[in-house]
C-alpha cells in the first residue's frame, strides 16, 4: 500500500462541496495562467495520475469509444461522452426544463449535466449539489449519477481524493454497477492507492466478466503494481474475450517484450498488423519487436515506406516504452 495515502477514503470532508467550489476555482486560474504559483502545489496525486495515463491513454481512440459506449449503457444522455448535440443548444432546452421545474431533482441534474459539456465546471457543481441537497430535503435517494458528476469534475481538476469519496458514494447507492466501480478504482490508482483500486476493477469484472475494458485497465493497474504476471494473464484474457482487437493485441506484445518473452510477443504484433495491415504505426511496433528479438518479421516491413502522423508517433512511443524493461522490486 502507498504510505502517502494510507486510507481508503480521505478522512472526514464536513463541507467537501464547499471546499470544491473553492478548490474548482484556484484550479481554473491556474489554468488561465492567473496563479501559476499554486500549479506545482497541486501536484501530489502527480505520480500516480501520470502512471496511469501512460499505460493507458494510448487507448482512448484504439478501444473504439468504449468510454462513451459505457457512459451510454449506464444512462447517460452524451452531453459530456461525445454527444454530438451541440452542447450550448442542449444546455438551453436543460436551462429551461429546470426553471420550469424548480424542484425537481432530475431537471437539476440534467442541467449540471449541461453545465459540464458547455465546459461551466463551476456551475455544474452547483447544480448537482442543488439536486443532491433538493432530493435530502424531500427525504428521497441521493441520485449517484449526481456524486459521479462531481467526481468527474474533481478528476478533471486532479482533487484525486475528493473524487474519490464522490465516487464511493455513488458506489454504496449501486453497488452493482459495474461502470462506478470502474471510475472508483481508476481515481483510486491516480493516488497509487493501487490495492483498493485492483478490489474495485475485481468486483467490476466479478458483475461484468466478458467486459474486456474492465479487465484491461485491472491490467494496467497490475503493471502500475509491477505485477507483470498478473498484468499479462489478465491482458491474456482480453485478447481471448476480443480476438480481433489490435490495440489489446499490442498491449500484450507490449508486456511480454517488457518480460523477455519476445517468441510469445510477436505473433500478437503479426496478428495486430493483419488486422490492420495499412496502419504504419502497427508495422513500427512489428519491427521494433522483431529487433529486440534479432529476428525477421514473417510480415514484411518496409521500414522506408513508413509515414508517421503525428498522433502515430506519440502512439509507437508509448507502446515502446511500456515494452522497455520491467523494473523488479528487490
Amino acid at each position: 500500500m502507498n504510505e502517502r495515502f494510507p486510507q481508503f477514503a480521505p478522512p472526514h470532508l464536513p463541507h467537501i462541496e464547499e471546499n470544491l467550489d473553492a478548490a474548482l476555482e484556484a484550479k481554473s486560474s491556474v489554468a488561465d495562467g492567473t496563479n501559476t504559483q499554486n500549479a506545482a502545489a497541486h501536484g501530489a496525486n502527480a505520480h500516480g495520475a501520470n502512471a496511469l495515463e501512460e499505460t493507458s491513454q494510448a487507448s482512448d481512440t484504439a478501444t473504439h469509444g468504449r468510454y462513451d459506449d459505457m457512459a451510454a449503457e449506464n444512462g447517460f444522455r452524451g452531453l459530456g461522452y461525445g454527444g454530438d448535440r451541440d452542447p450550448q443548444e442542449v444546455l438551453q432546452e436543460y436551462r429551461e426544463a429546470a426553471r420550469q421545474n424548480p424542484e425537481s431533482s432530475k431537471h437539476q441534474a440534467d442541467l449540471a449535466e449541461g453545465y459540464a459539456a458547455a465546459d461551466q465546471p463551476h456551475k455544474a457543481l452547483r447544480q448537482y449539489q442543488r439536486a443532491l441537497q433538493t432530493q435530502r430535503d424531500n427525504g428521497q435517494e441521493e441520485m449517484p449519477d449526481a456524486h459521479l458528476g462531481i467526481g468527474d469534475l474533481c478528476r478533471t481538476f486532479a482533487l484525486s481524493a475528493a473524487a474519490v469519496r464522490s465516487y464511493e458514494r455513488a458506489v454504496r447507492l449501486r453497488p452493482e454497477r459495474p461502470y462506478y466501480r470502474w471510475k472508483l478504482a481508476v481515481a483510486l490508482a491516480a493516488m497509487g492507492l493501487y490495492e483498493q483500486s485492483v478490489a474495485q476493477m475485481s468486483k467490476a469484472i466479478e458483475i461484468a466478466p466478458r467486459d474486456t475494458y474492465y479487465r484491461f485497465q485491472l491490467a494496467d493497474v497490475y503493471l502500475l503494481m509491477g505485477c507483470e504476471e498478473q498484468a499479462i494473464s489478465e491482458l491474456q484474457r482480453v485478447v481471448e474475450l476480443a480476438p480481433r482487437d489490435d490495440y489489446y493485441r499490442l498491449r500484450l506484445g507490449a508486456a511480454l517484450l517488457r518480460n523477455g518473452r519476445a517468441r510469445e510477443a510477436i505473433p500478437h504484433f503479426e496478428r495486430a498488423v493483419a488486422l490492420q495491415p495499412e496502419n504504419a504505426s502497427h508495422r513500427t511496433l512489428l519491427r521494433y519487436a522483431c529487433t529486440r528479438d534479432g529476428i525477421e518479421p514473417a510480415i514484411a516491413v518496409d521500414i522506408d515506406m513508413l509515414a508517421l502522423s503525428a498522433y502515430d508517433e506519440d502512439f509507437v512511443r508509448r507502446i515502446q516504452r511500456l515494452a522497455g524493461e520491467a523494473v523488479t522490486s528487490a
